[in-house]
């Protein structure tokens, strides 16, 4: 039972920030400027990482009015997380794409800002359990050392640091990025995008819990 009275879509997306549309995946995702990335962002200044060159941080990405968007996102939760949570549930029951795919996307840019946020993410997955909800993330202690009562829906997916290598151990969903060059080295599903357009298409890895690693070409 929602605690925040939310009468229309409309309202709880504004209550929320709004909502992204990435032009590869099969719904909606809600997203936060990679600048408030805590280790993404330092990540970013080492050459070879992941996140080095990261296209969260250059691009249509940088534009004013994306940016303004993504710190309406940030402050709608940071300001009131109980009308977040409730207005993100409210979405996830109402909003007929999401319904209709049920998929959703935590961070197309950004990451986790901390326990609390992981702690509403969460909450929201829990009572969505209709909905596959997939996290990438590079807060490795934090996903390591939570205490919480994880969503089955919930497919958090630890990024590897670097590229062409997997140096992560201890977590269930992990994703790695290896260079053309170096593919067969990699381990994990081979995200099919590339080859179909820059489309998930009918592909939903990321989301599904028995995929262990899902591995990312480098472009």
């Amino acid at each position: 039972m929602l605690l925040t009275e939310i009468n229309s879509i409309k309202q709880a997306e504004e209550m929320v920030g709004g909502l992204s549309a990435p032009s590869k995946m099969p719904s909606y995702a809600w997203s936060l400027s990679a600048k408030r990335c805590n280790i993404g962002s330092k990540l970013a200044q080492v050459k070879g990482s992941v996140c080095y060159n990261c296209y969260a941080l250059k691009g249509r990405y940088m534009f004013p009015m994306v940016q303004g968007a993504l710190e309406r996102r940030y402050n709608a939760w940071a300001n009131d997380r109980e009308r977040w949570t409730d207005a993100m549930i409210y979405i996830m029951h109402n909003k007929k794409h999401i319904i209709n795919t049920g998929h959703f996307r935590w961070f197309d840019s950004g990451d986790i800002q901390g326990e609390d946020m992981l702690k509403d993410i969460n909450t929201v997955a829990w009572a969505s359990p209709t909905i596959s909800f997939w996290l990438p993330t590079k807060e490795y202690k934090l996903i390591k050392d939570t205490k919480l009562d994880i969503a089955p829906n919930l497919v958090i997916r630890v990024s590897n640091p670097n590229t062409n290598m997997n140096t992560l151990d201890g977590y269930t969903h992990i994703s790695t990025v290896y260079d053309k060059a170096n593919l067969t080295d990699s381990k994990g599903h081979i995200c099919p995008a590339p080859k179909q357009g820059n489309q998930c298409g009918s592909c939903r890895a990321c989301w599904n819990d028995k995929v262990n690693e899902v591995t990312y070409i480098a472009h």
